[in-house]
């Protein structure tokens, strides 16, 4: 009887947790961070490059396993028409074939 009655408040505790992290995390919790991941190239194990936008940047970076590196900072109408031109040619594309552009 005893632990049964453990079990229910430690689940009861356990969901107000939980509700309370959901109704925290559409409140007080940005809903989109200040670094997003617009593409990702890999080039073999743990090694990659990606074009990702810092607040209102954009940065093309080289990651490898234990560094990253900015490899430069295009202008945001160079990496917008980019990303639009790539969204145009995976949309004619049948989508077994885009699966994996721009998500």
């Amino acid at each position: 009887m005893e632990l049964i009655q453990i079990v229910v408040a430690l689940l009861f505790v356990l969901g107000g947790i939980y509700l309370l992290l959901k109704f925290l995390r559409g409140r007080i919790l940005p809903r989109n961070g200040m670094v997003e991941m617009l593409h990702y190239q890999s080039l073999g194990p743990k090694k990659g490059i990606a074009i990702i936008r810092v607040l209102k940047e954009y940065l093309v970076v080289g990651i490898a396993d234990e560094s990253i590196s900015i490899l430069s900072r295009p202008s945001s109408s160079e990496v917008e028409a980019s990303l639009k031109n790539e969204l145009e040619v995976s949309e004619q594309m049948p989508k077994k074939w885009n699966m994996g552009i721009l998500k």
